[in-house]
């Protein structure tokens, strides 16, 4: 069985369809949604629909929980607290119940799955290292679990106490334990902007990472008709350092014309 295994789809439609499309070329039977279905992006509603529509094992993410909440909390920085207001707006009662009773892990067959870390999942620690790992792994009970939230493909496991990135694929071997990130399909967050996911092969015992060419300008139109921060845009299209530099040169402008 070929499992399809995705996250952080932050309501980019182009990237979602996409990645389902080469998953579906790929041999994919089933698919697994590790959170962040909504946020960023200008398809929430829509995206929400095509992962419910899928019958796949769904967990909550961070910004699936802000979303579908009473209130989204201080500590949200303005850029996506500005984009979860919006996508409150977007979304229809029934879609923010359902995101609302998403559970926040969950075991699927011999596998577990989470948006962030099984430590205090509610709390949405971010696992970029061995040493973050480490406290994971005390409460991981199969060999594998998947988890998205930090928009990289990385894995971690108790053979290797390092952070291994930029995996192309991964032989489950041994009675290791592995905790393996996904990359994100709507925000990836490293120079190559391809939507991001994996293939989970239980016959072969392996974990490939996929990376999926999608209509990224589309996307970006979409962000920037729909009045959502421009940083939400340029994050599809550009590195971090670009970023940085065109939001400077974009303050420079506005500031000129109100001087």
């Amino acid at each position: 069985m070929k499992y399809g295994v995705i996250s952080d789809i932050h309501a980019n439609l182009e990237a979602l369809t996409s990645v389902l499309e080469d998953a579906r070329a790929s041999g994919v039977k089933r698919f697994i949604c590790l959170g962040d279905i909504v946020g960023y992006n200008a398809n929430p509603a829509a995206c929400v629909d095509i992962i419910r529509g899928l019958n796949c094992a769904v967990v909550k993410g961070n910004h699936d929980a802000y979303a579908s909440g009473d209130e989204i909390p201080e500590g949200v920085n303005g850029r996506a607290r500005a984009s979860l207001e919006w996508t409150r707006e977007h979304l229809r009662p029934a879609q923010q119940e359902w995101l609302k009773n998403l559970p926040m892990q969950r075991r699927v067959g011999a596998m577990e799955i989470v948006h962030a870390s099984m430590y205090e999942p509610e709390n949405w620690h971010y696992v970029v290292n061995g040493i973050e790992a480490i406290l994971h792994f005390h409460f991981q009970k199969t060999k594998i679990c998947f988890f998205g939230h930090i928009h990289q493909q990385i894995f971690f496991s108790t053979e290797e106490r390092r952070t291994n990135r930029d995996f192309d694929k991964i032989l489950l071997h041994g009675d290791h334990q592995f905790f393996v990130n996904v990359g994100s399909v709507g925000q990836p967050r490293s120079d190559d902007k391809r939507a991001e996911y994996v293939i989970y092969d239980t016959a072969e015992q392996s974990i490939e990472a996929r990376k999926v060419e999608y209509d990224i300008d589309e996307a970006c139109r979409k962000i920037r008709e729909a009045g959502l921060p421009e940083h939400n845009a340029l994050r599809l299209q550009k590195p971090d350092e670009e970023i940085h530099k065109a939001m400077q040169e974009q303050i420079s402008a506005e500031c000129e014309l109100a001087s």
